[in-house]
């Protein structure tokens, strides 16, 4: 029968001693890393420019400008302009097929 090795108490209390001390350094190289992260992340937000708006501070996208004029909530805008479209899409469908409007309510 072969016994491990025992470890005397020193042994095991530099061993923890090491390994607490190795785990510190890479938490501090994590906490560094992840500054950095953040710092990259604020400066390409800051730079951060779309098709349309090309840095301008003041930019507003022409969908919100649309909403802003109407004194609806967005669903209910989302809502008007889905029935709108399927009003156009309808009568595009009733006149390529050659179907009068009011022949669908028997005159």
């Amino acid at each position: 029968m072969s016994e491990e090795p025992t470890k005397s108490t020193a042994q095991r209390e530099a061993e923890l001693a090491a390994r607490e001390a190795a785990l510190a350094a890479r938490e501090a190289e994590l906490a560094r890393e992840q500054v950095e992260l953040e710092a990259q992340r604020t400066a390409v937000q800051d730079e951060k420019r779309s098709f349309l708006n090309n840095g301008d501070p003041n930019f507003k996208n022409p969908k919100e400008k649309i909403y802003d004029h109407f004194p609806l909530t967005v669903h209910q805008l989302d809502i008007l302009i889905a029935v709108l479209f399927g009003l156009i899409a309808l009568f595009l469908f009733l006149g390529v097929n050659h179907i009068p409007f009011f022949g669908l309510f028997g005159g």
